[in-house]
């Protein structure tokens, strides 16, 4: 994949990358209009697809996934990619996009799973598989979106994704937890707001302070659509959350909420798996604390239509689907209903004389 690189010129901005001709590596550069760097990503872009297409040199696969990343650029989503690349690029690079396929891919994960259990002595996890070919397939479908390719791509069948793991915490486990988090102050925060707010650690991670009101006692998860993104809640602050985020704001120097050597966190997951360790916990993921903290609301009584807008649902129907069984009341007139034996009381107090083995 070629890298493209954006940087000063004379006071102005410049596209350019490296190129191998006859073994040497030549540099292009071009000087953009563009007067600050957000925009000059989008305008190098072009020129060097403009370049490409110039030299006769059609759009590869590796092009699609470097425009599709760097207009991702800030989000989560795009440090996935730099990882996923590292296997799915040698392999897809050089293709042209309309020529990935369902063969192709199949190719690709045999090879994948051959390799790891070469490295790691075990089979690949199959949510790792369903996560590169679901990278591809998105990045296929932005070429097509954004008319980098003529025809529309391939719909890829992807690998079976695992039945996600119904794991949520009982209260002696979520006392386990916080104790063994106190040491690491940052994870300690991270962890409070996950359960306070039901919020995914994604969200949690890119809180600032200006979303933060301790005079209304308000949390805003939300930040601005750019993009395709999972829904955020604006909830309210408990009592509990409200006292630690008093204290810890003054020793933050940063804009992050989660603040670890005065600036914002990418990623808790190093960290997190070390303090379930100490909890003595297994099988908990931060995810697993959004799960926890809906579970804890609607078993505690609360509705769906409020449990839903504090996790931030599309629709009441996708937070009963998850969560109906855990609620106390959950199809109690549906039992009454088939209850028979309601009105069998005289019935129910006899005395049955039970029959011996030899009778």
């Amino acid at each position: 994949m070629p890298q493209i690189h954006i940087g000063k010129l004379k006071g102005g901005y410049a596209v350019y990358w490296y190129e191998n001709n006859g073994g040497k590596r030549n540099r292009r550069r071009f000087r953009l209009k563009a007067t600050n760097k957000q925009d000059a990503w989008p305008e190098g872009l072009r020129i060097y697809e403009s370049v490409m297409i110039l030299q006769g040199n059609k759009l590869t696969f590796g092009d699609a996934w470097e425009r599709y990343q760097n207009d991702l650029d800030g989000r989560r989503t795009s440090e996935q990619m730099k990882g996923i690349w590292k296997t799915v690029g040698p392999f897809f690079e050089k293709f042209d996009p309309l020529q990935i396929d369902d063969n192709l891919v199949k190719k690709y994960v045999n090879i994948r799973k051959k390799d790891f259990f070469k490295k790691h002595g075990r089979e690949i996890g199959p949510g790792t598989l369903f996560h590169e070919v679901n990278m591809i397939q998105s990045t296929l479908n932005y070429a097509w979106k954004k008319k980098l390719i003529s025809e529309e791509p391939y719909k890829l069948a992807k690998p079976s994704r695992p039945a996600p793991v119904d794991r949520w915490l009982k209260e002696d486990e979520i006392q386990r937890l916080l104790s063994a988090s106190v040491q690491t102050p940052h994870l300690h925060v991270a962890i409070v707001l996950m359960l306070s707010t039901a919020g995914r650690v994604g969200a949690v991670l890119e809180l600032t302070w200006d979303r933060i009101d301790f005079q209304n006692r308000t949390i805003d998860l939300r930040v601005e659509e750019t993009g395709p993104r999972k829904k955020r809640a604006f909830v309210p602050m408990n009592e509990g959350t409200y006292k630690l985020l008093s204290a810890w704001k003054p020793m933050c120097d940063s804009e992050f909420v989660v603040e670890y050597k005065s600036g914002g966190v990418n990623s808790i997951s190093n960290a997190f798996r070390k303090a379930t360790i100490r909890a003595k916990l297994k099988n908990v993921t931060p995810h697993v604390l959004r799960h926890t903290a809906a579970v804890h609301m609607v078993a505690s009584g609360s509705s769906m239509e409020r449990v839903s807008q504090y996790l931030g649902h599309s629709s009441v129907s996708v937070t009963e689907k998850i969560y109906a069984r855990f609620a106390p009341e959950h199809l109690k007139e549906e039992s009454e209903a088939v209850d028979f034996l309601r009105d069998e009381h005289d019935f129910l107090q006899t005395d049955f004389d039970v029959p011996r083995n030899d009778e």
